[in-house]
């Protein structure tokens, strides 16, 4: 029996100045984001039932909350619609 040993690339470290944080008021586990292709909005779906829309500042990558939406149950998912302002949810 033989081995074959792979050596993977060190992993890349860029900068963090581009990074984006949001406040932290989720109320449990964030399971998806999503960027919106036509403006800077940023969903984030939670295993706590919700979906929060966060205005993203272009300049200093600052979090500010714009909308939320509630579902039964956890939020898995969540995508934008490539068009529009719609946000798409997919829970249990």
């Amino acid at each position: 029996m033989s081995f074959i040993r792979k050596t993977f690339p060190s992993p890349v470290i860029g900068s963090l100045s581009m990074d984006v944080s949001l406040p932290a008021d989720a109320e449990d586990t964030i399971s998806s984001v999503s960027w919106s292709p036509v403006a800077n909005h940023l969903a984030a779906a939670s295993w706590d039932g919700k979906v929060r829309i966060y205005d993203i500042n272009a300049n200093n990558g600052a979090a500010r909350g714009a909308a939320g939406l509630a579902a039964e149950g956890p939020v898995l998912d969540c995508d934008w619609a490539k068009v529009s302002f719609c946000v798409f949810l997919f829970f249990f």
